[in-house]
C-alpha cells in the first residue's frame, strides 16, 4: 500500500488567500496542486487525477456543483473523493453537496487541524479501498488459475487416463493372454481408477464444501462398483485373511445382479472405496467384511466389519481431518464420504460397539426420484429424445473420430473395432474434422469437446446447420461434466454425451443406438 505522503491532493478555489492557507495546511504532508476555476480544475484532473479534491462551491464559470457532476459522469474519475470546502453554511447546501457525491463538507472559515484530520481520514480510507481492490484482483486471478487448473485436470489429465482405464479391458477381451498377464493388466486398470479418484477428490471436495458442485444424477450400479473395489483390495484382504460377504435383499448376490441408485459413478466409487478400504484396514484378521444392499423400501447399503471406532473420535467420526491410529491417515476418508452422501441427496450414519463391530449405513435416492434436467440430454451417455435415430446403413459404417490426443483416438478406434467397425477417418483438431466432413461421406462423428482451431461444440453447430450433414449422429466425448455443458450440448442437438474417463461398454452402448457395423 502507498504511503500517505505519496498521495496527491488538489485544491480548487478562486480566492488566493484560501489557496495559500490550504497549501500551507496540507503541503508538508501531501503532494498538493491548485486550480483557480472549475474548467481548469477539470482539465488538470483529467490529465493527472489526484487522490482527493478539496472543492469550493462558489466560483465564476463552473461552480463546484457542476464540477462534481461532471466528475461523477466520467468512469475513470467518478471514484475520486471530493470534499466541499465552502462559505455556504445552510443545511440545504450541505445536503445538496452530499447528494451530488461529496464525501465530506467543511465550512469556511475552517480550522487547519480539522482540515488535516478529515483529509488524512479520507485518504487512509481511499488507500484501504485500493488495497482491497488489489486483493480482490488477486483473488480473481487465483480463481482464474484454479479454473484453469481444473480445466487442465479435467481434460489434459483425464484424456490420457482414459487409455489407462480402457485398454487393459480391451486386451483382456481379445484373449490369448496368460493368467499372469491378465492379472497385471487388471493392476494397471485398478491403478488408473485410483489415479482418477485422486483427481476427482482434489477438485470435487472443494466444490462440494463451497456449494459450487453441480450434481448430475444418472443410474449407477453400486454392486458393480463394490465388486471392482473388492478387486482392488483383494491383496490386502488376503494378507489379513479377510473374506467378503455380499448380500442383496437378504440373499447372496450373484454375479449378474445389479443394484441401481441415482448418483454419479465416480462419486459413488470414491465414497464406497473410502468406506470399504477403511473397513478392511479396521477389521481384525481372519474376519468377514459384510456388505448388504437392500432396496425393498429405500436404497440402502450397510458396510460391516468387526473393528471398533475408537471412543475418542466417535462424536467426530465424519468431521474433517479426524483420524486415529493411522500413521499415514489424512482424516478425509469418512469426511469425504459424508460430503458425497449429502451431495447425492442421501445420508450416512454408523453404529459401533465392542461386541458387534462397526456398521456404516448409506441411504440413496431411487433412480425414479431424480427428474431429468430441462433441455438437457437425459443422461450424459444417452442420446436426447429430440434427436432422430438415423437409418442403419447397409454398407460398412464410416466413423470420424476427432480428438487432439492421438492415444485417445486409438483407444476409441480400438473399442469400435471390437464392435466390428473397420472404416475410420481421424482428425487431430476441429478444423481438420470439418474439412473431412466437407469432402467425404461419414455415418457417425465422435468428437472431443476441447480441440484447437475449432472445438467439438463448434463442429457440432456446423454439422447441425448444414442440410447435407445435419442427419449425422454426433457424439461428444468430454471431461466437462458440468450440468451447464450437458444442457448446452443437448440444446445443440447432440446425439450422445460421454464423460471422460469412460468404460468401453459406455461407448459401445452409445454407438449401438445409432449404428451397427453394417454388412
Amino acid at each position: 500500500m502507498r504511503a500517505l505522503s505519496e498521495c496527491k491532493v488538489m485544491v480548487v478555489d478562486d480566492t488566493p488567500s484560501n489557496l495559500d492557507l490550504l497549501v500551507e495546511t496540507l503541503g508538508n504532508h501531501y503532494q498538493v496542486s491548485v486550480a483557480t476555476d472549475g474548467e481548469g480544475a477539470l482539465e488538470d484532473i483529467s490529465q493527472n487525477p489526484p487522490d482527493l479534491i478539496l472543492l469550493d462551491i462558489l466560483m465564476p464559470g463552473l461552480d463546484g456543483y457542476e464540477v462534481i457532476k461532471r466528475l461523477k459522469n466520467q468512469v475513470d474519475l467518478k471514484d475520486i473523493p471530493v470534499i466541499f470546502c465552502t462559505a455556504l453554511t445552510s443545511a440545504e447546501d450541505e445536503a445538496k453537496g452530499l447528494e451530488l457525491g461529496a464525501i465530506d463538507y467543511i465550512q469556511k472559515p475552517f480550522s487547519q487541524p480539522i482540515v488535516q484530520a478529515r483529509v488524512k481520514n479520507h485518504l487512509m480510507l481511499k488507500l484501504a479501498q485500493e488495497g482491497l481492490k488489489k486483493q480482490n484482483a488477486i483473488l480473481k486471478e487465483n480463481l482464474r488459475l484454479r479454473e484453469e487448473v481444473e480445466r487442465i485436470t479435467r481434460h489434459d489429465l483425464k484424456t490420457p487416463l482414459n487409455a489407462v482405464l480402457s485398454v487393459p479391458k480391451l486386451l483382456i477381451e481379445e484373449g490369448g493372454l496368460s493368467e499372469n498377464q491378465v492379472e497385471m493388466l487388471q493392476m494397471v486398470e485398478e491403478s488408473g481408477y485410483r489415479m482418477l479418484e485422486i483427481i476427482n477428490n482434489s477438485l470435487d471436495l472443494y466444490k462440494m464444501e463451497t456449494g459450487a458442485y453441480k450434481y448430475n444424477p444418472v443410474p449407477v450400479d453400486l454392486l458393480g462398483l463394490v465388486r471392482q473395489i473388492h478387486g482392488e483390495t483383494r491383496g490386502i484382504m488376503q494378507g489379513k485373511g479377510l473374506k467378503l460377504a455380499l448380500w442383496l435383499n437378504s440373499k447372496k448376490a450373484d454375479e449378474d445382479s445389479k443394484f441401481l441408485v441415482a448418483g454419479e459413478e465416480m462419486l459413488c466409487y470414491s465414497m464406497l472405496a473410502n468406506l470399504i478400504k477403511n473397513a478392511v484396514e479396521a477389521s481384525p484378521a481372519n474376519e468377514v467384511i459384510t456388505i448388504r444392499l437392500d432396496d425393498t423400501k429405500v436404497p440402502m447399503v450397510a458396510i460391516h466389519n468387526q473393528g471398533v471406532v475408537p471412543e475418542e473420535i466417535r462424536n467426530r467420526f465424519f468431521e474433517k481431518y479426524v483420524t486415529s491410529g493411522k500413521k499415514d491417515g489424512t482424516g478425509l476418508g469418512t469426511y469425504s464420504a459424508a460430503l458425497i452422501a449429502k451431495t447425492l441427496g442421501g445420508n450416512i450414519a454408523f453404529v459401533t460397539a465392542e461386541e458387534a463391530g462397526t456398521t456404516i449405513f448409506l441411504k440413496f435416492l431411487k433412480v425414479t426420484e431424480v427428474s431429468a434436467p430441462p433441455q438437457a440430454a437425459p443422461e450424459p451417455t444417452q442420446r436426447p429424445a429430440a434427436a432422430a435415430v438415423p437409418t442403419v446403413p447397409k454398407k460398412p459404417a464410416r466413423i470420424l473420430v476427432a480428438d487432439d490426443y492421438s492415444n485417445m483416438r486409438r483407444t476409441i478406434i480400438g473399442i469400435l473395432q471390437q464392435m466390428g467397425f473397420s472404416t475410420f477417418r481421424e482428425a487431430w483438431d476441429g478444423l481438420r474434422a470439418k474439412q473431412i466432413l466437407d469432402s467425404d461421406t461419414v455415418d457417425l462423428v465422435i468428437s472431443d469437446w476441447n480441440m484447437p482451431e475449432m472445438t467439438g461444440m463448434e463442429l457440432l453447430s456446423y454439422v447441425r446447420s448444414s442440410d447435407r450433414l445435419k442427419h449425422i449422429p454426433f457424439i461428444i466425448i468430454s471431461g466437462e461434466a458440468q450440468q451447464d455443458n450437458i444442457i448446452e450440448a443437448g440444446r445443440r442437438k447432440v446425439s450422445g454425451y460421454i464423460i471422460k474417463p469412460f468404460s468401453a461398454d459406455v461407448l459401445k452402448k452409445t454407438v449401438e443406438k445409432h449404428l451397427s457395423p453394417g454388412e
